[in-house]
């Protein structure tokens, strides 16, 4: 008889989590303000494409789902709804699942050891996340993500970027923090926090 045990400290992130929209309201709700990029560690010509962007650009087909990217999990205003891919024959889990919207990729987290891709390889609006326990906590990296933006206001992420994101469940409530780093637009990591409660 073979039984398959979550290793130590792993906790279950499964289940439907809701957005509180009282945290950073403005961020999460309506989007901010034009122009407002106090807080985000931009380098200049990060700032001269925010201030050239207008919202109407994201009206043509190809730029619909601009802010899409893994980046906008902890951005958007929608709930997350979590579970995991098993292997049928060992019960280990493959990957953690995360989605919310019927419009914004599923997050695809391997866990199972595999590598990142090569950088020549495909970028999508889900890129590729591996991740592992670092005890209770799921410490997700993430490359290949399509370039689109890190606020609703016109501020941009290139391809280049990567995220390190890490999850923590504390009871009935589920924190998500994302550090983004990206050589082309931002001068430090790019910092966001947010919470869920199990719905």
């Amino acid at each position: 008889i073979v039984s398959v045990v979550p290793a130590f400290a792993q906790i279950d992130l499964a289940g439907q989590w809701a957005s509180r929209q009282h945290q950073d309201w403005e961020d999460r709700g309506p989007g901010p303000e034009a122009v407002d990029y106090l807080g985000l560690p931009i380098n200049a010509e990060a700032r001269a494409k925010a201030l050239a962007y207008q919202p109407s650009q994201i009206a043509m087909l190809e730029r619909q789902c601009l802010y899409y990217t893994p980046v906008y999990a902890d951005l958007g205003p929608q709930g997350l709804a979590i579970w995991r891919t098993t292997d049928p024959d060992s019960g280990e889990t493959l990957a953690w699942n995360v989605s919310a919207a019927i419009d914004r990729a599923v997050l695809t987290i391997w866990m199972d050891g595999r590598p990142h891709p090569s950088k020549y390889a495909p970028h999508t609006f889900g890129g590729f996340i591996t991740g592992q326990w670092e005890g209770d906590v799921l410490t997700t990296y993430t490359t290949h993500m399509k370039a689109g933006y890190i606020r609703r206001n016109g501020v941009p992420s290139s391809d280049q970027a990567t995220m390190t994101t890490h999850y923590r469940r504390h009871g009935d409530l589920l924190e998500m923090t994302e550090l983004v780093e990206d050589p082309a637009y931002l001068t430090e990591p790019f910092v966001v926090s947010r919470v869920w409660k199990l719905d």
